[in-house]
């Protein structure tokens, strides 16, 4: 029996997402220590912030952004008093990245009372401004921000920017071995440490 490209593909990605989820155990197992945590850092009730990725011209999700998604579940199951900031507009054929996040989160069993969708950014930027007064709204402790390791630089200085308090980052590996490896690291130290 012969395996195609897309089985071949889809093992890779179920690797990736094993290592990635334990990464995240990693990383939420440092978030509880609160004595060594810097002021500032309260994981009492973060928002998990998953930012969106640009869907097909039919409005179907990448796999980046399904690996995104995947990832903030994983977090969000940490933290089950948070909620989850999806965001993203950029509409394709009807359909926005922040609202198919929701879809794939609402069939994965995630419930929709903790789910807050953001659906008219279209930039970075955005997610941020749009995100941050929701996360306030909401009454959070601060953001966890998902995303990939290639967009992290850019994400956690957009939300710096826009006043959030940023308390981690969780970012899926997405990029040159060299990269990857410099934001698993940020990745396991921004509970400790500042961001931004």
């Amino acid at each position: 029996m012969s395996h195609s490209f897309g089985d071949e593909k889809r093992s890779r990605l179920k690797a990736v997402i094993g290592a990635v989820l334990v990464a995240l155990a990693f990383a939420c197992g440092a978030a509880p220590q609160a004595a060594a945590q810097p002021a500032g850092k309260d994981f009492t009730k973060p928002a998990i912030v998953i930012l969106g990725y640009g869907l097909t011209p039919d409005g179907w999700m990448r796999p980046i952004l399904y690996t995104r998604v995947l990832t903030g579940l994983a977090v969000a199951q940490a933290f089950p008093q948070s909620p989850i900031i999806v965001t993203g507009g950029n509409p394709r054929n009807g359909r926005t990245e922040a609202g198919e996040m929701r879809n794939l989160l609402r069939l994965l069993g995630f419930p929709a009372n903790r789910i807050i969708v953001e659906d008219k950014a279209n930039s970075t930027v955005q997610n941020a401004q749009f995100s941050v007064p929701l996360a306030e709204k909401a009454d959070t402790s601060g953001i966890i921000l998902v995303t990939s390791s290639t967009h992290q630089d850019r994400a956690d200085g957009n939300f710096a920017d826009a006043g959030a308090n940023v308390l981690a980052t969780v970012s899926f590996p997405d990029g040159s071995p060299q990269t990857n490896i410099t934001q698993f690291i940020r990745d396991v130290l921004s509970p400790l440490t500042p961001i931004g």
